[in-house]
């Protein structure tokens, strides 16, 4: 039996973007996952509340997961395990160590953390089970979460936000919900929600990763026709991965996406971030300028990445 406990602050609201669709010649709608919590805010926590619930289900004292060192998903974990009586244990890709946002909040929830090398985490689940061997010997019994909380159970958090959002707002009135892409669990639960109510609205995720289109296609796939395993029974979702508002890197926002989080904060008093949501929007208003549509942008947070990048962003 699923297990989900309530963590994030529901329903988080729908708002017409008035100012950039007037500009862009579409019409902007946003959902605000942004503002699902605090310190736990964004789309992690709507996974976390069935992955947390599978964990103190199964008895878990220690919480493993992995990212970059300015992990949203990894400082949201750490959160929650802690809010939970639970110890967080992250296993973090060696990089740039700045002491602030994400990271910052890890080492105050007093998170153990691991840094590992990007030709480690490549093996990281190898990782997980030799540390999980070691804890286990002491007497503790380890819970172990994906990347972003990107597996069937963790996706169910955005199969609910669907629901949530067909009381809102016409979800059929769309012609494309928007998102970012980075391990493909809030993808898979949209676009499995969607099919699910038959509904027949494309989504499209843009990639801010390393990994390519194909890659997240096969991933979101399998993710689907796990969470079928959990009785969501969705027939075969339409989404599409696009590839060409990556930036230069992982984490490392372009120019283009720096002027967007500016322009968007000034105009709309929303704050975006420079590792998922900048590069999704930017690539929301070049995608539908001037088409006169009606698109539904998903706002899946990641604020406190801001703080770690501000000598790129003022």
């Amino acid at each position: 039996m699923v297990v989900r406990i309530d963590l994030a602050i529901k329903p988080t609201p729908v708002q017409f973007l008035r100012k950039v669709s007037a500009e862009y010649g579409f019409d902007l709608y946003i959902k605000r996952d942004d503002l699902t919590e605090l310190l736990g805010s964004g789309n992690k926590i709507r996974k976390l509340e069935y992955l947390m619930g599978d964990a103190l289900k199964q008895g878990a004292t220690t919480i493993f997961t992995s990212g970059g060192l300015q992990s949203n998903h990894a400082r949201a974990t750490a959160y929650v395990s802690r809010k939970l009586g639970l110890k967080p244990v992250l296993f973090l890709r060696k990089g740039e160590k700045v002491l602030n946002g994400n990271l910052l909040l890890d080492m105050l929830f007093g998170a153990e953390i691991v840094e590992v090398s990007s030709e480690e985490y490549e093996n990281i689940d190898e990782i997980f089970l030799e540390y999980k061997k070691e804890k286990e010997k002491r007497g503790e019994k380890v819970y172990i979460i994906p990347e972003g909380g990107s597996n069937a159970l963790g996706a169910l958090g955005y199969f609910n936000m669907v629901m949530e959002l067909k009381d809102q707002i016409d979800v059929e009135s769309f012609e494309a919900i928007v998102c970012a892409v980075g391990s493909g669990g809030t993808i898979a639960g949209i676009s499995a929600a969607l099919s699910f109510l038959g509904y027949r609205v494309p989504v499209i995720g843009v990639n801010v990763t390393t990994k390519n289109a194909d890659y997240f296609v096969e991933k979101v796939k399998k993710i689907v026709r796990d969470m079928g395993k959990l009785g969501v029974e969705a027939k075969e979702p339409r989404f599409e991965i696009v590839d060409s508002f990556r930036g230069p890197a992982y984490a490392v926002p372009s120019d283009e996406d720096v002027n967007v989080i500016k322009e968007i904060a000034t105009k709309e008093a929303i704050v975006l971030d420079p590792v998922y949501t900048s590069k999704a929007f930017r690539g929301t208003l070049e995608m539908f300028r001037s088409s006169g549509k009606r698109i539904l942008f998903v706002h899946t947070g990641g604020i406190f990445g801001v703080f770690a990048q501000s000598g790129r962003l003022v």
